[in-house]
This record gives structure tokens, C-alpha cells and sequence, in this order.
């Protein structure tokens, strides 16, 4: 093996086997198995979708008028949401 290689270490045999390989060159176990299944269930859920006022192109200007400033009104409310969860958890450790 070259020194440049990706190492990891089998949980199953604790052998050094290549990272770039799914499975252990020793015994045969999936490599990072719990982290597949995680990532599996990460894309599986889906993105997290903030629920924001839609501002279409079909729609009429007076429409677009009266839905621009609801749309930034909700991205500030969602701004200030997001800064008081991190105050909440920067304070509480």
C-alpha cells in the first residue's frame, strides 16, 4: 500500500484496510456501516423545507406587490428565530 492511502481500521477484525474500499480486506464487514444507514435515513427524511410566500412569475404585479414584503417579513421572523436558538443554546452550557 502507498503512504497516500485512506486507512481505516475494521470494527469487526480491527485490521487497517484501505477507506476507499465498502468492505474490510480481512474479514469482509461493510466499512462505516452506521454511517451509510445514517446518511440513508438523512436523504430518506428529505431536506427540511421552511414554509415561505411562493412569488410566482404568472402571477400579476399587484399580487407580486402585496407578496414581496410577507415573504421578507417571514425570512426576518425566521432570521430572528434562528438567532434566538443559538442565544438559547450558546448560554446553555
Amino acid at each position: 500500500m502507498k503512504v497516500d492511502d485512506h486507512l481505516k481500521r475494521c470494527k469487526n477484525c480491527r485490521e487497517w484496510t484501505n477507506g476507499k474500499l465498502d468492505h474490510c480486506t480481512f474479514c469482509g464487514a461493510e466499512l462505516d456501516a452506521e454511517y451509510k444507514k445514517e446518511i440513508q435515513k438523512r436523504i430518506d427524511l428529505g431536506d427540511p423545507k421552511v414554509p415561505l410566500l411562493q412569488v410566482h412569475n404568472h402571477d400579476p404585479v399587484w399580487l407580486k406587490l402585496v407578496k414581496r414584503p410577507i415573504q421578507v417579513a417571514q425570512l426576518i421572523f425566521y432570521a430572528i428565530i434562528a438567532f434566538l436558538v443559538y442565544l438559547t443554546t450558546t448560554f446553555a452550557h
